[in-house]
């Protein structure tokens, strides 16, 4: 979570209009070399890791090992996840499947390098060049509007100047160690009351090792 604010602090904004987290947990299959989740209105910010963690599981440098991921909430925390593959040392995509188009994300194998991101299936052939066993992964995985794609794989691709959109993640996330990210106070409040959910109501020590205390606003 604290990544993708580094990258886009609206993100905080979204987390802080999610509803309950349902009672039940995800599922997932595979068929015919796609895993399928089923998030079942479970937030991104706990279905994309997982989601990388089994991809990372088996990927190689042969082939794009793929999720689609269906009904989860928060899908602004694509770019976080395909972070989470940078560390691991794996290229990643991220789609975000919109009606008639999809937004993308691709990622460096490499904690410091590059997030690319555009928008259709033009723009990121640009980028991917040759790569087209991507581009065949992506059409073959057809995710529905509001799905999201995951993709990883061990060979880096050869990408070629496109004029995309490009960030370094980590360069942000140093930024925002050392400047902070700017929250309105309602957003703070809700993130507050997320974290106070880990708190073991019955233990004293749980409650005085918690990560922050709640002060009381100073009187004007």
């Amino acid at each position: 979570m604290a990544a993708g604010a580094a990258l886009d602090p609206a993100v905080l904004d979204d987390i802080r209009q999610a509803g309950p987290r349902p009672s039940h947990g995800f599922s997932y299959h595979k068929s015919n070399g796609l895993t399928m989740l089923d998030a079942a209105g479970i937030s991104f910010l706990e279905t994309g890791p997982a989601a990388v963690d089994a991809l990372a599981a088996h990927v190689s440098d042969a082939k794009w090992e793929l999720c689609r991921i269906s009904s989860a909430t928060e899908l602004s925390l694509v770019p976080a996840t395909l972070i989470g593959a940078m560390n691991y040392n794996l290229s990643s995509i991220g789609i975000v499947a919109r009606d008639g188009t999809f937004d993308w994300l691709l990622a460096e194998p490499d904690p410091r390098g590059v997030l690319y991101s555009g928008q259709g299936e033009d723009t990121l052939a640009a980028l991917l060049g040759g790569e087209t066993a991507a581009l065949k992964s992506i059409d073959a995985a057809r995710p529905a509007p509001g799905c999201a794609l995951l993709m990883v794989s061990a060979r880096r691709p050869e990408l070629k100047a496109s004029g995309c959109a490009a960030v370094r993640p980590g360069a942000k996330i140093a930024l925002a160690h050392n400047k902070g990210i700017p929250v309105s106070r309602e957003t703070l409040d809700a993130l507050y009351g997320l974290e106070m959910l880990t708190w073991a109501p019955t233990s004293e020590r749980s409650r005085s090792q918690a990560g922050f205390t709640v002060a009381p606003a100073p009187s004007s």
